[in-house]
């Protein structure tokens, strides 16, 4: 039994679940404090709040979750960069959408949000960027 849980902690899906989930509540963190204590409009907050985590991500995951020691840092940084803009750009886009037009409260759709960039980072960074 030992054994099974020491391989399940090792997987690449656990890891990735527990270091995507880390940097994603440092991405919702950031979000919040620059909306709720520094006042600045969400959408500014999350494109801030996206510079910060961004960088955790990318780390995290070459590192920890995919174990890539690859010697192309700038080439899967770039890669990773192209994905996180997609996502940030749809990501402002639901936040938009939900917020302003449906009256939503901020950080439930960015909590929403991630469950639907976990799925696309996972895929896109585990079958074409630290494959």
């Amino acid at each position: 039994m030992k054994t099974k849980v020491k391989k399940l902690l090792k997987s690449k899906i656990v890891k990735y679940i527990v270091w995507w989930w880390l940097a994603a509540l440092i991405d919702l963190y950031a979000l919040y404090i620059f909306v709720d204590k520094f006042s600045l409009y969400y959408i500014y907050s999350a494109l801030l709040a996206f510079c910060i985590s961004f960088t955790f991500w990318f780390f995290f995951q070459k590192y920890i979750t995919f174990s890539n020691y690859d010697k192309k840092h700038l080439k899967q940084w770039f890669i990773f960069l192209v994905f996180q803009l997609i996502w940030l750009w749809l990501n402002i886009v639901l936040l938009y959408v939900f917020v302003d037009l449906f009256d939503f409260y901020y950080m439930y759709v960015a909590i929403f949000n991630k469950f639907i960039i976990f799925v696309w980072n996972y895929i896109m960074n585990n079958y074409f960027n630290f494959k």
